[in-house]
């Protein structure tokens, strides 16, 4: 049995995006280490799903009673609907994952993999500790300001099984959930970590809103958080490239297709016109050249 497992967790909803993303983790990983999607919803084809995954190396798993006995408290006290339990299993992933699993990749549904994952994955996670990358707002600060920040982002994380600090997290966010700053999972963990944080490079996160910085084959794994999202078109800073994988994706197969959910008309129009206007500014401000990017991909990282 594989003792490293790439991991996603998501519900309905976001199961189109998350089954793309763990295809191309798929693609780009070691044999020896295995791809789980885990589902905290039930799935009316699920069999069918985990049979049509299956051939292509995708493991998936009904996890929504292990999940439910997990966050099932905190989903009707604290989350009140505005919180998936998807988002908070990175968490408790320990008491979901079968107990030969040690060195643990959990990634985002809204990831892609876009270049081999090998360095990540032969970098072993000592016990008690975890690799992530830099967040968003600690990147946006250093290009603005050149203030650094080891403020990390929750959406990539490797850590060993033994001393993950998950549950601390998890506690902290029920006895002082203020304390997260409105980030929920992230700012747990944040709060939590101390010395066991390992910082890596953001070769290994990359945020969407920096892809007009960056040579897109300096990346192995893009995160595109916050809305808009490229299954739903093509929006700057992203090309036609990376949304079109989505498409492919649903023609592939009718099952793919039937999980796909899209957005309003008005909505994709605004998304449009904001996307107009920032490839405007974008091609006036000439900003391509910042050399501080660089050195959130290459540097003195554990990875």
């Amino acid at each position: 049995m594989n003792n490293q497992c790439v991991v996603y967790v998501t519900d309905v909803e976001y199961s189109f995006p998350t089954i793309l993303s763990a295809l191309q983790a798929r693609k780009f990983a070691s044999p020896a280490t295995d791809v789980c999607v885990l589902m905290s919803e039930h799935l009316d084809n699920f069999e069918e799903l985990k049979a049509l995954l299956a051939r292509s190396g995708v493991i998936l798993t009904d996890a929504t009673e292990a999940l439910q006995d997990s966050l099932g408290k905190l989903d009707s006290s604290h989350f009140q609907g505005r919180i998936s339990v998807s988002t908070m299993a990175k968490l408790v992933l320990c008491e979901i994952l079968p107990s030969n699993y040690t060195q643990i990749i959990y990634l985002d549904g809204d990831t892609q993999i876009v270049s081999d994952l090998g360095a990540f994955e032969s970098a072993a996670v000592p016990e008690g500790r975890f690799f992530a990358a830099r967040d968003y707002t600690a990147i946006h600060d250093f290009l603005d300001t050149g203030k650094d920040s080891h403020y990390f982002n929750a959406g990539v994380l490797k850590f060993h099984r033994n001393g993950w600090i998950g549950q601390e997290a998890l506690d902290l966010f029920a006895k002082n959930p203020e304390a997260c700053e409105g980030k929920h999972d992230q700012g747990a963990l944040n709060y939590v970590c101390g010395s066991s944080l390992i910082l890596v490079s953001n070769r290994w996160n990359f945020p969407k809103q920096f892809l007009h910085l960056v040579n897109m084959s300096s990346l192995s794994i893009v995160h595109y958080m916050a809305h808009p999202k490229p299954w739903h078109g093509t929006f700057f800073p992203w090309t036609d490239k990376e949304s079109q994988v989505y498409v492919d994706l649903r023609k592939a197969h009718p099952i793919y297709n039937s999980l796909y959910r899209g957005i309003s008309f008005d909505r994709k129009m605004l998304y449009k016109y904001r996307s107009i206007r920032a490839r405007i500014e974008h091609a006036i401000e000439k900003d391509e050249s910042n050399p501080r990017v660089q050195s959130l991909l290459v540097g003195d990282y554990a990875v």
